[in-house]
C-alpha cells in the first residue's frame, strides 16, 4: 500500500510537464537549420531539430523556461519563453565578425563562478596551444612564447617555483567531451622519485642544457599538445567542479570540439620562428550522418637562425556524429591521431651539450552516447568511453669529459668487479613508455517539479579508469649517465636506479558513483534561488572517500546576486610515483680505481640495494570553499569572489635516512701484480635513500574580480577588466637529514624542519575591444599590471633533534637548539630567501583581426608591442623581469 501511496504522488510530480515546440532557421538565409541541439538550461533536458529546423522538448515545469541554442558556425544564444508560451522561432547568426556583438575575453555565463572562453575569444590570441588561451584568465600572465619545454598550468596560486605549484598543476584535470585527459601513465623520468620542481640544471632530466625540460611525469598535461583549431569552447572551473568529475584538487578545463557540418578552413599561422597549418571540415551525408576532419602541424624553433632545438606536432582527429529519425539517440564516435617531438640537436660550438629527443605517438578513441527516453523514472542515459595508447620514447646522449672513473650493472648486492670508464665517453639514456589508460562512464537523468515549483534536476551516475604502462622502460648502458651518477663520491651518497622494464608495473584502477541534484526555484519576480548539491565516492586504489560538493546562488533582485559553495576532492598519485624501481648506491672499493701502466686497471663497487616502489601512497585531497557577489548595473556587470583552497597529503619527495652492515673489504695491491680484495668483518654505512610521500601542505587565499562595462556604441567599444589577489602558504611535512660535520660524534644526522615558502601574488588587466561589425573589425588591446610579487622563505638552521649511531631519534630541547658549544656541529648557515617587487610591472599587448566577405580573414598579433623590459632588484641586484617579450605573428584563415 505505501508502494502504491507514493508511486501516485511520484507521478502526480513528473507528469506536470510542459512541451514547447519550435523551429530554428538560419538568420542570413531564412533557411531551416537541422542538427541544432536544443537544451534546457535549467534541467540539461535537451532535443535537435530535424531536417526542417522542427523541435520539440518536453519540460518538468512551467515558469521562467530557457532553452539554449548551439550549431557547429552559428552565434550560440539563450531564448526566454513567457509562461504562456509553448512555441518559438529561432534564427541563429553566423558566428563571425560581422556579428553586431562579438565576446573576445572569458565571460561568467551561469550562475556560478566558472568562467566561458568561446570561439572568438579562443581566436582573440593567435594560439598555438591551449596554454596561449588560458593564459587570458584572471591571476595568469602572458609568458614568453616559447614551445620548447612543456606547458601546464595551476588556477588561483601565488606558489612559485615550489613542490606545492607542480603538485596543484598535476591535480588540474582536462576534460574534453566528457573524457578526461590523464598524464596518470606517463613514467618518462630517470629518475622516478622527483616530485617538484621542473628539475632545471639536474642531470638525470631529459631536458637540453637541463633546462628546457620536455618530459611530464608527475607535472600534468602537456597544455602544448593541445591544438586549438578543433576547439569550440572551454570552460574553466577555477572553484567547485560538479560531483560528476573527480581525479583533480586543483581545477578543471572542460573542452567541447567542433562537431556538425561547416564549409573548408584553412589557415597558416606564422610568429617568430614557429609555423602552423590547420585543415577542418564538416561533411554533412544526410539529416542524421556529419563528420568533421581536422589537422594540424606546428614547428616550432627557439631559434630562427637555426634548429638545434625545435618542438614539431602533428595532430589529426575525425568525429562521426549521428542520431536516429526521432532524434532520441545522439551519438559521436572520435578518434584523434597525434605525435609529437621535441628534439636537441647537438651544438656544434658545444660538444658538451646534451643531444635529447622526446618522442610521443598516439591514439585516442572515444565515444558520446546520449538517449532520451519517454519514460517515467529517467529521462535520459548518457554513455561515455574512452581509450588512449601512446609509445613514447625519450633518449639522452652527452659527451662525458671527466676524470677516471667506474661503474657496474650489478642488480644484486654485494661486492662486484667494476667497468672502467674511460675519462672520455658518450653517455646514452633512454626511457620507453606504452602508456594505456581508458575511461568509461554511465549516468542517468530525472527532472522533476513539485507542486511548490521547486525544480529538481537528478542525475546519477558511475564511472572507472585504469592506467597502465607496458614499455620497456629505462635502460642504460654500462657508460649511462644514471650509472655514473650512482656512484657515491664519499661526501653524500649518490642514490641511482638501474634500468627498469615498466611491464612490472600493475594496471591501476579508480571506481567512482555520484549523485548530484541540480535545484531551482523563483520565489517571486527575480528573487531566484539555484543549488546543486552532489556526493561523490571514489575509490582510488584502494583509497577511499566521500566528497560533497556545493555550488549555490540566490538573486534578490534584478541588481545582487549571491555565490557560495564548498567541496573536496582528490588526485591519484601516477605510476611514475608508485613505482619507481629499486635504489643502488654503489661504493668504490678501496682507495678507488687501481692503475699500474701497461699492466691492470682494476676497481671493485660495492652495490647497497634499498627497496624501491612508493605503493603506501595515498591520494592527495583538497578542499574549497568560495563566495562571492554579482552586481548587474546599468553601466557594468561586475563579479567578486572570495576563495580559501586547501591543499593536503600532496605529493612530496622524502629523505629517509638508512644505515646497513655491509662487508669491509681491504685490497691488496702490491707492484704490477693484479690487485686483490679480501673480507675483513664488518662496517656501518649510513646513507640517505628517498620516496615520495603524502606530506605535502598549501593553503590559497585570495579574491579576484570580473567587471565587464556596457558597449560605448558610440564609439563601438567594449572594456572589461580583471584583477586577482592570492597569498599562498606551503608547508612541507618532510623532515630534512644533514650529516653531522664531526664524523665523530654520537650525533650522526641533524633534523631539521623544511621550509616553508609563503608567496603574495597582485595581478590586474584590461581589455579593450574596438569592433566595427559592419567592416568585420577587431581591434583588441590588452594590458596586464604586476602590481605586487613577493616570496619568503625562512631558514631553518637549527635542528630540533637528531640520529644517533643506530638512527634513533632524539628530540633537542628548543632551548639547546642554539647552543653552539653543545650542538654546533649541526646547525647550518643558510640565508633566508626574501624577493619583493620593487616597482609594478607592466605589459601590453594588441591584436587586430579582419573578416572579408569572400571568406578570408586576417589577424596581426604582437605582445609587448611597446618592448618594454621593465627589472626588478633582489637584495640591490638588478634582475630583468619575466614579463613576455616583445613577439609579433599573423594569421591567414581562408573558408570556402
Amino acid at each position: 500500500m505505501r508502494f502504491i501511496i507514493f508511486f501516485f504522488l511520484f507521478s502526480q510530480i513528473i507528469f506536470s510537464q510542459k512541451v514547447i515546440s519550435g523551429k530554428v532557421l538560419s538568420k542570413e538565409t531564412s533557411a531551416a537549420l537541422p542538427s541544432v541541439f536544443v537544451r534546457d538550461t535549467k534541467t540539461e533536458n535537451w532535443a535537435i531539430t530535424d531536417k526542417d529546423g522542427n523541435f520539440s522538448i518536453t519540460l518538468p515545469y512551467f515558469q521562467d523556461i530557457e532553452l539554449n541554442f548551439s550549431i557547429l558556425g552559428k552565434k550560440e544564444i539563450n531564448q526566454t519563453l513567457k509562461n504562456d508560451q509553448n512555441s518559438i522561432t529561432v534564427y541563429l547568426e553566423d558566428n563571425t565578425l560581422f556579428l553586431k556583438e562579438v565576446v573576445v575575453t572569458a565571460e561568467k555565463k551561469r550562475q556560478y563562478s566558472e568562467l566561458t572562453l568561446g570561439t572568438n575569444a579562443i581566436n582573440n590570441v593567435q594560439a598555438f596551444s591551449l596554454d596561449d588561451v588560458l593564459q587570458q584568465l584572471p591571476g595568469q600572465t602572458t609568458e614568453d612564447f616559447n614551445l620548447n619545454q612543456f606547458k601546464n598550468i595551476v588556477f588561483r596560486t601565488a606558489s612559485d617555483l615550489s613542490s606545492s605549484k607542480y603538485s596543484k598543476a598535476f591535480g588540474t584535470s582536462f576534460v574534453i567531451n566528457d573524457i578526461p585527459l590523464s598524464n596518470n601513465e606517463n613514467m618518462q623520468a630517470l629518475n622516478p622519485n622527483s616530485t617538484g620542481p621542473y628539475g632545471y640544471h639536474r642531470p638525470n632530466s631529459f631536458a637540453e642544457s637541463n633546462q628546457n625540460v620536455f618530459t611530464n611525469a608527475n607535472y600534468g598535461v602537456d597544455l602544448r599538445e593541445i591544438p586549438t583549431n578543433t576547439i569550440e569552447e572551454i570552460k574553466v572551473i577555477q572553484g567547485i567542479p560538479s560531483a560528476k568529475y573527480g581525479d583533480l584538487t586543483s581545477g578543471l578545463v572542460l573542452i567541447t570540439t567542433k562537431v556538425g557540418y561547416s564549409p573548408y578552413r584553412v589557415s597558416a599561422s606564422i610568429r617568430d620562428a614557429t609555423t602552423e597549418f590547420n585543415l577542418t571540415k564538416g561533411v554533412k551525408f544526410n539529416a542524421n550522418n556529419s563528420m568533421n576532419i581536422g589537422f594540424n602541424y606546428l614547428d616550432s624553433k627557439t631559434d630562427p637562425r637555426n634548429n638545434l632545438l625545435s618542438y614539431q606536432r602533428v595532430n589529426a582527429n575525425l568525429s562521426w556524429q549521428t542520431k536516429n529519425n526521432s532524434s532520441k539517440v545522439k551519438n559521436t564516435l572520435s578518434t584523434t591521431f597525434r605525435t609529437n617531438l621535441d628534439d636537441a640537436k647537438s651544438d656544434p660550438d658545444d660538444i658538451s651539450d646534451a643531444v635529447v629527443k622526446n618522442d610521443k605517438k598516439g591514439i585516442s578513441i572515444s565515444d558520446n552516447f546520449m538517449w532520451k527516453l519517454d519514460n517515467l523514472w529517467v529521462d535520459g542515459i548518457n554513455i561515455n568511453s574512452g581509450f588512449s595508447y601512446d609509445k613514447q620514447f625519450s633518449r639522452k646522449e652527452q659527451w662525458m669529459n671527466r676524470s677516471l672513473s667506474a661503474a657496474t650493472n650489478s642488480l644484486e648486492e654485494g661486492i662486484h668487479e667494476a667497468y672502467i670508464l674511460p675519462s672520455q665517453y658518450t653517455s646514452v639514456s633512454t626511457v620507453e613508455g606504452i602508456p594505456i589508460s581508458s575511461f568509461v562512464s554511465i549516468e542517468t537523468t530525472k527532472a522533476i517539479t513539485n507542486k511548490a515549483q521547486w525544480v529538481h534536476s537528478l542525475v546519477f551516475g558511475m564511472s572507472g579508469r585504469t592506467s597502465s604502462n607496458k614499455g620497456a622502460g629505462r635502460k642504460s648502458g654500462v657508460s649511462g649517465l644514471q650509472n655514473f651518477y650512482t656512484l657515491d663520491q664519499g661526501e653524500d651518497s649518490k642514490l641511482g636506479y638501474r634500468d627498469y622494464d615498466f611491464n612490472r608495473v600493475k594496471t591501476e584502477s579508480q571506481i567512482s558513483a555520484y549523485f548530484e541534484d541540480r535545484i531551482y526555484k523563483k520565489f517571486e519576480e527575480d528573487r531566484i534561488l539555484n543549488i546543486d548539491f552532489g556526493l561523490r565516492y571514489e575509490n582510488q586504489r584502494g583509497n577511499i572517500s566521500l566528497q560533497p560538493r556545493l555550488n549555490s546562488s540566490y538573486s534578490i533582485n534584478k541588481t545582487f546576486r549571491f555565490r557560495g559553495g564548498f567541496g573536496l576532492s582528490s588526485k591519484a598519485p601516477s605510476l611514475n610515483q608508485l613505482y619507481t624501481g629499486e635504489r643502488y648506491i654503489d661504493r668504490l672499493v678501496g682507495n678507488g680505481i687501481y692503475v699500474y701502466p701497461g699492466a691492470y686497471q682494476k676497481a671493485w663497487i660495492q652495490t647497497i640495494i634499498t627497496p624501491g616502489d612508493n605503493l603506501n601512497l595515498k591520494s592527495s585531497k583538497s578542499y574549497k570553499t568560495e563566495g562571492g557577489i554579482d552586481i548587474s548595473l546599468p553601466f557594468a556587470n561586475i563579479n567578486l569572489t572570495g576563495y580559501y583552497n586547501k591543499l593536503f597529503d600532496g605529493f612530496i619527495n622524502q629523505q629517509l635516512p638508512v644505515y646497513k652492515e655491509v662487508p669491509k673489504a681491504v685490497v691488496n695491491a702490491v707492484g704490477s701484480e693484479t690487485p686483490t680484495y679480501e673480507i675483513k668483518g664488518t662496517e656501518k654505512f649510513y646513507y640517505l635513500t628517498n620516496s615520495v610521500a603524502n606530506n605535502n601542505t598549501s593553503e590559497d587565499i585570495g579574491i579576484e574580480s570580473i567587471i565587464n562595462f556596457k558597449k560605448i556604441k558610440a564609439l563601438n567599444l567594449d572594456i572589461s577588466m580583471n584583477t586577482s589577489y592570492v597569498r599562498s602558504s606551503d608547508f612541507s611535512g618532510s623532515s630534512i637529514y644533514v650529516k653531522s660535520s664531526n664524523l665523530l660524534s654520537p650525533e650522526k644526522y641533524g633534523i631539521y624542519n623544511s621550509r616553508p615558502v609563503k608567496n603574495e601574488n597582485f595581478t590586474a588587466s584590461f581589455n579593450f575591444n574596438y569592433h566595427i561589425p559592419k567592416a568585420g573589425l577587431v581591434l583588441s588591446l590588452r594590458s596586464e599590471h604586476i602590481l605586487l610579487k613577493t616570496s619568503n622563505s625562512p631558514t631553518s638552521n637549527f635542528p630540533n633533534g637528531y640520529l644517533d649511531t643506530e638512527l634513533v631519534y632524539h628530540e633537542i630541547p628548543e632551548e639547546e637548539r642554539t647552543d653552539l658549544q653543545k650542538y654546533g656541529h649541526l646547525i647550518q648557515d643558510y640565508d633566508t630567501t626574501q624577493y619583493k617587487l620593487d616597482k609594478m610591472l607592466h605589459n601590453f599587448h594588441l591584436r587586430v583581426s579582419k573578416d572579408f566577405l569572400n571568406g578570408f580573414s586576417v589577424s596581426f598579433y604582437s605582445t609587448n608591442f611597446l618592448n618594454l623590459k621593465p627589472y626588478y632588484y633582489i637584495n640591490g641586484e638588478r634582475y630583468p623581469s619575466d614579463i613576455a617579450n616583445f613577439s609579433f605573428g599573423t594569421r591567414l584563415n581562408y573558408q570556402f
